[in-house]
């Protein structure tokens, strides 16, 4: 969508894009020194005509993953195309430009089939935290519909990338539907599950119980699971079950009250037997 010049004839006396245009009547001279003294005293306040694009960057991948196309925000928006797309890799754009934007309201996400591209970040931290659960990368093939190991190809991409937008909603739908489900109640085996963990937790991938929503499409946000990080958490938690464990507490309950998995539970239980 190309960007609508407004003529100058069509514009009022008294608007200041009129005086600009060299129209330097009383109304129009008025208007502009009217706008000069606004951005003046918006500057003095700290809220100058520039903006951190951000938000409206976070917005447009919100209205795409909802199946809306580029050419229909930036009509919504009452942009241009081309601006929109300036807008996805700008820091600062005019604050009028982000009130526009951020004004399109978000639709309730439908399957789409949607060519456009999005950012990458949100697909692959979804897929990682699903094998982090225990999902085996053939299972989410074929749950995703998509050609044999392509979700591995996709959880080796580095962050930075793009990705399809239909691509981006089937993962988010998928993540939904079976973040903090056991991979075995669907059929995974027990072995082939632990496997997967086991080889995500020393990838340092986070499981979907760590991530709230919306930290998935953020590209600043940062997961905290350095390995410092995962040698402190792992011994938090063997010290929370052992706790309970010494009180006979059944490992099914210990997990409840933990918010784990059943069988990481049980399995550290054994292994902290063995152990001593």
């Amino acid at each position: 969508m190309s960007r609508t010049i407004i003529p100058t004839e069509a514009l009022d006396h008294g608007d200041h894009r009129r005086y600009h245009r060299g129209c330097h009547c009383t109304l129009c001279t008025a208007a502009a020194c009217a706008q000069a003294s606004k951005w003046k005293y918006l500057r003095a306040t700290g809220r100058g005509s520039f903006v951190s694009a951000k938000p409206a960057v976070a917005h447009i991948w919100a209205l795409r993953m909802a199946g809306l196309p580029d050419r229909l925000i930036a009509q919504r928006a009452g942009v241009g195309e081309a601006h929109l797309h300036q807008v996805l890799i700008a820091k600062k754009i005019r604050y009028y430009t982000a009130a526009k934007i951020l004004a399109v309201p978000v639709p309730e996400a439908t399957s789409t089939r949607n060519g456009a591209f999005i950012p990458n970040v949100g697909t692959i931290r979804r897929l990682r935290a699903l094998s982090a659960d225990g999902w085996p990368t053939p299972w989410l093939d074929s749950r995703l519909k998509t050609g044999e190991g392509y979700v591995a190809y996709l959880m080796r991409q580095e962050l930075g990338r793009t990705i399809r937008l239909f691509t981006a909603v089937a993962v988010k739908d998928a993540c939904a539907e079976l973040a903090g489900q056991e991979p075995e109640s669907f059929g995974v085996l027990h072995r082939s599950a632990k496997a997967v963990r086991a080889k995500a937790a020393a990838k340092g991938w986070a499981g979907t119980a760590y991530w709230d929503a919306e930290d998935f499409d953020d590209p600043d946000f940062q997961p905290a699971l350095d390995d410092g990080n995962r040698r402190a958490l792992a011994a938090a938690r063997r010290a929370d079950i052992e706790h309970l464990a010494a009180f006979a507490i059944p490992p099914h309950e210990i997990a409840a009250r933990l918010d784990m998995s059943a069988d990481y539970v049980h399995d550290k239980i054994r292994d902290m037997r063995k152990a001593a």
